[in-house]
């Protein structure tokens, strides 16, 4: 039956309109079709499948990487009256989960947020396959693919289990992929053939800005201009950091030496504390939040005014998440790296602690055979104390044995042989493809390192990374097109050789997509080594395609 979507929508959530692109996901959904949306942030992801949750017949079954976005989702369902939602968690006790899954199997409920991992358990599959799922929603969808800027490992199983729900409509849902990271989020899924929506990257009324510290004490004294000087920040917004220790010294040079409110939000936190934060922020309570990026996902605050990053973020991607949590009321806001050329050695830091070597790997493997005899298998808990790895790099490998099909799941957070590595054990693991992806995220933050020292468009430089291609030859909103408009002068876009997204060759590293373009320069996404910026005269155009 047809449904009049605005009504359906003023009835369920008390909106007047759509934003752009929410109405075509919608009817696409309600249509049986598959779907990959690409939505800016802000862009009110969540409404295109929480509406249709409710006009379709059955149980939504929403993935979510976050226990806090679930339980925003939750809070705000409920205060718009819709009570059959049910979140499935690490958080709950043994009761709540039972009564959980009792309200799910009822097949009554119109939504069920679960992470990735409780759909790695077969009985809470198969209780799903026991009811009518009409739509399966994977949210922050970039997870899934091993070139998305936050790859969780746990996702990669959520193409098996589309496939034993008997493959329900489909919905992927993400603010961040570049075009290759929209193929992989395809393939994952098993829906290779959907041709994603897109709706716009850009956000006018941000203002995107960055400055360089030489040194740094030098980020405290532009840190000082940002709150004192002439061109001070308004209202309230947010300041990230790239380790905790930063973040505990902005927030004290912020409050006892600037006298500037404000509150320092990290993940070890406790759990009182951190809604404590979010509460004095929501309620304007203080000036800022300083905080790592385990805050900001799910805040629905329209109204922050700035987003400053005191280190350089470890890709564009990450970077346009966080800021573009600014000016979601369409107001204007102000988008301000703060960075030095140092900031590099964190996040390379960081990317060493996430990809295994094959010596790991081994280990790993063998520590779970070595308990082979064990029909409850060795739990997550045991590798962690006996391998005494990270936990991002263990739960890493763990995909990486059972994607390959060496260990599967033996109950809850613990691992076993397959029967097929039991019979043969010369099977030999592949791990070329992870010494591509290091390279490749080394890359994304050279990517992200240009886009700090650009004296070009930074807007057009987003957008071009996002697939985008921007006319302009001045934005007039970011700080080198507001700087030249000062002196009078116009960035005009030379001829180009290249347009964004066609297929080129270099000698070396093989066939590309070009991401940007520059003057004489060319940034080309090359699937073995990851983004490279070269001279135009050294690519050529071909009609090949990346496989």
């Amino acid at each position: 039956m047809p449904v009049d979507l605005h009504a359906a929508l003023q009835e369920k959530f008390g909106f007047d309109r759509f934003y752009p692109g929410q109405e075509e996901v919608i009817s696409r959904v309600l249509r049986g079709e598959d779907t990959l949306a690409i939505l800016a942030t802000g862009a009110g992801k969540s409404l295109t499948y929480q509406l249709p949750a409710l006009l379709l017949d059955g149980t939504t079954v929403v993935v979510s990487p976050l226990i806090a976005l679930m339980k925003d989702q939750l809070d705000m369902l409920r205060e718009r009256g819709i009570t059959d939602v049910v979140a499935l968690n690490s958080t709950l006790s043994e009761d709540q989960e039972v009564r959980a899954r009792q309200r799910i199997a009822s097949g009554a409920l119109r939504i069920a947020y679960t992470t990735p991992e409780k759909l790695e358990d077969e009985g809470f599959l198969e209780l799903l396959r026991s009811i009518r799922v009409p739509l399966f929603v994977v949210d922050e969808a970039h997870c899934i693919s091993q070139w998305g800027h936050d790859f969780r490992p746990a996702y990669l199983a959520l193409g098996a289990a589309i496939v034993k729900l008997k493959h329900p409509t489909v919905l992927a849902l993400t603010a961040t992929a570049t075009p290759s990271v929209r193929e992989d989020i395809l393939h994952q899924l098993g829906i290779e053939n959907v041709k994603p929506i897109v709706r716009g990257f850009d956000r006018p009324n941000l203002i995107y800005e960055a400055r360089k510290a030489d040194k740094e004490v030098d980020k405290l004294k532009i840190l000082t201009s940002l709150f004192t000087g002439e061109d001070a920040l308004a209202g309230t917004g947010i300041i990230y950091t790239a380790t905790i220790k930063n973040a505990l010294e902005v927030t004290r040079y912020l409050t006892e030496e600037l006298n500037v409110p404000a509150a320092v939000y990290h993940s070890k936190l406790h759990k009182e504390e951190r809604t404590t934060v979010h509460n004095l922020f929501m309620d304007e309570a203080i000036r800022a939040v300083v905080a790592t990026n385990a805050f900001g996902l799910g805040i629905d605050k329209p109204n922050i005014r700035f987003v400053v990053h005191y280190d350089l973020p470890g890709s564009l991607e990450a970077y346009t998440q966080e800021a573009g949590r600014a000016g979601r009321d369409s107001d204007p806001s102000r988008c301000i790296l703060i960075y030095r050329m140092s900031d590099t050695r964190v996040q390379n830091y960081f990317l060493t602690g996430k990809y295994p070597d094959v010596e790991e790997v081994q280990r790993v493997f063998g520590t779970i055979e070595v308990f082979a005899a064990q029909s409850a298998g060795v739990s997550l808990v045991d590798l962690r104390k006996i391998l005494q790895l990270p936990l991002t790099k263990l739960k890493v490998i763990l995909a990486l044995l059972k994607k390959s099909g060496y260990i599967q799941p033996v109950g809850k957070s613990a691992y076993g042989l397959t029967e097929a590595v039991r019979k043969h054990r010369g099977l030999m693991l592949n791990l070329a493809n992870y010494d591509t992806k290091k390279s490749y995220d080394q890359s994304k933050l050279a990517m992200m390192l240009q886009y700090a020292e650009t004296a070009s468009c930074r807007r057009r430089f987003i957008l071009n990374y996002f697939g985008e291609d921007f006319e302009r030859g001045n934005c007039g909103a970011c700080d080198n097109c507001l700087r030249m408009q000062e002196q009078g002068v116009a960035e005009g876009i030379a001829m180009r050789r290249f347009k964004i997204a066609d297929i080129v060759r270099h000698a070396k590293f093989g066939t590309g997509t070009v991401e940007r373009t520059e003057r004489d320069l060319v940034t080309v996404l090359f699937p073995s080594v990851g983004y490279k910026t070269l001279l135009a005269s050294a690519v050529s155009r071909t009609e090949a395609q990346i496989a």
